[in-house]
């Protein structure tokens, strides 16, 4: 088998990038765990990240917030061959 022909046959089995729904933007944990929930009943994936906001500007208090990325499927994840 060819590099070629190798790649096409990888191309045609691999599964289809999920594809964004919407983002939210939460502000608390209870939140979080709300749209999780709700994701998870509907069949949905998620991508969860996390960002720390300035309470106020001149301030070193922070405030945890999370941004939650709605998906048509669960995206796979790939581990690295290099680690």
């Amino acid at each position: 088998m060819t590099d070629v022909e190798s790649k096409i046959l990888d191309e045609t089995t691999a599964e289809p990038t999920p594809e964004l729904i919407a983002t939210h933007y939460l502000a608390s944990v209870d939140e979080l765990v709300e749209h999780l929930r709700a994701a998870d009943q509907l069949g949905l994936g998620v991508r969860v990240s996390s960002y720390l906001v300035a309470a106020d500007d001149d301030s070193d208090v922070y405030s945890a917030r999370w941004e939650l990325d709605l998906l048509t499927a669960s995206p796979v994840h790939q581990e690295d061959e290099t680690e």
